[in-house]
């Protein structure tokens, strides 16, 4: 994953760096061309100087191959020699190396052969020039473009970043904002101007986003609040009745089912009621603050309460814990997550099945006997996913329990048991 301003960097600088690599070998190249080709020049210019001056002076033939003898003499790169009548010369540039002993060393030379006319007679001319201080100017001039190029390059890499750190401080600033910002907090999101006009209709947009949201969180913890109040009563009126007509005299067989099994459907509201309720308050109230409590002191406590039921079933609980343990959680919740998850490996059982709770620092394991297959890994923490003998919100209460306090809850299936594992993920400040 990359950031958005490297992706929009990453094409320029990709070109840049392509251009950069080709530009000094192109340069380099070219200008070795273009000096050969001024050089190529200079020796036909030269050619033309020796003709014109052997013509001008107009000397006999014997003095003229004098002169040309003392001239190839004194080698200063000019070689003429009488060619053949009927002799093909073409003219022809080229770069040799040699030996220099005037350098002392292997030179390269650019030498030039064609044809000249001296008192009407064909010489063959070669004219040459040592070209090592034109490589090495050409070399020094590739440097400084090369040199230029590379403080072009570096200036506008580094200006881009400062450039881009300016640009972006804004969008970072409203994103710092936005971590901090929180629904059931007392500060409201503010924009402040930034002078750029997309970030200042982000930030408006935010604003009104974030009020919004508040207001609606609002209304949603005052009609959840309500509705618990309002459903309270009703239940609790219903149960009543019905506590008074079993104790009414006269009542048939038929009448007492009936009157249990409304009781039953009745105690399942209320327990309905409660566990969305729960749930209600989870995920509206505010961040817990930091407390710690004694798991080992919860569990001792659950089992007590589910003595009967475990003595009925005849499961062996197993508890293991390694000394004091105080997990960085408000001891509500902890009774919240341990009472669903004990209640849960109970309820599923099977006669003389068995119970392993573990219980770390950091963790809690609970693995049990039941079903003989493995439970939905998609399914299992969803609301109302239970099998039917509970009411699916025990799961769901205990993984946002988890999430509340920055914990992980999963469930596996291993050699015939199911275990449920809640993990701290991050250790809150």
């Amino acid at each position: 994953m990359s950031k958005l301003l490297h992706r929009t960097r990453r094409p320029f600088w990709t070109y840049a760096t392509v251009v950069l690599l080709l530009s000094v070998p192109a340069y380099y190249l070219i200008l070795d061309r273009v000096w050969l080709a001024d050089i190529d020049q200079d020796l036909e210019v030269q050619k033309r100087k020796v003709e014109l001056g052997f013509n001008a002076r107009k000397l006999p033939d014997d003095e003229l191959a004098e002169a040309i003898a003392h001239l190839n003499a004194l080698d200063v790169g000019v070689q003429l020699t009488l060619a053949e009548r009927d002799s093909l010369i073409t003219d022809r540039y080229q770069t040799v190396v040699r030996h220099d002993e005037f350098h002392g060393h292997d030179e390269p030379f650019r030498t030039y052969e064609s044809t000249i006319r001296i008192n009407g007679r064909k010489y063959a001319i070669t004219v040459e020039r040592v070209i090592e201080e034109t490589e090495e100017l050409v070399a020094a001039i590739a440097l400084v473009a090369l040199v230029s190029l590379l403080l072009l390059f570096g200036g506008m890499l580094l200006l881009d970043r400062i450039h881009a750190r300016r640009l972006w401080a804004p969008f970072r600033r409203i994103l710092e904002a936005l971590k901090r910002f929180k629904v059931d907090g007392p500060d409201a999101f503010q924009a402040a101007p930034t002078g750029i006009t997309e970030f200042d209709e982000l930030e408006h947009e935010l604003e009104r986003l974030t009020r919004r949201n508040m207001a609606i969180y609002a209304e949603q913890r005052r009609f959840t609040e309500n509705a618990a109040h309002e459903l309270r009563t009703p239940i609790a009126l219903l149960q009543g009745k019905l506590e008074r007509l079993f104790q009414t005299d006269g009542l048939t067989q038929e009448q007492a089912e009936l009157l249990e099994q409304a009781n039953t459907l009745l105690t399942r509201m209320h327990r309905l009621h409660e566990g969305l309720l729960l749930l209600a308050r989870l995920d509206n109230a505010p961040a817990p603050e930091l407390a710690h409590c004694d798991p080992n002191a919860i569990v001792k406590v659950q089992l007590e309460h589910a003595a009967e039921r475990v003595a009925a079933l005849g499961l062996s609980v197993t508890t293991e814990a390694g000394g004091t343990v105080a997990w960085p959680m408000d001891a509500a919740m902890a009774e919240i997550l341990l009472g669903n998850l004990i209640g849960n490996s109970i309820r599923y059982n099977v006669p003389c099945g068995s119970i392993r709770i573990r219980i770390a620092p950091t963790s809690l394991v609970i693995t049990n006997t039941g079903a003989a297959q493995a439970l939905d890994p998609a399914r299992v923490f969803k609301r109302f996913s239970g099998s039917g003998k509970g009411l699916g919100l025990g799961l769901a209460i205990a993984r946002r329990v988890c999430e509340r306090h920055g914990w992980s809850l999963t469930y596996t299936f291993i050699d015939g048991k199911h275990t449920f594992r809640a993990q701290a993920e991050r250790l809150r400040d």
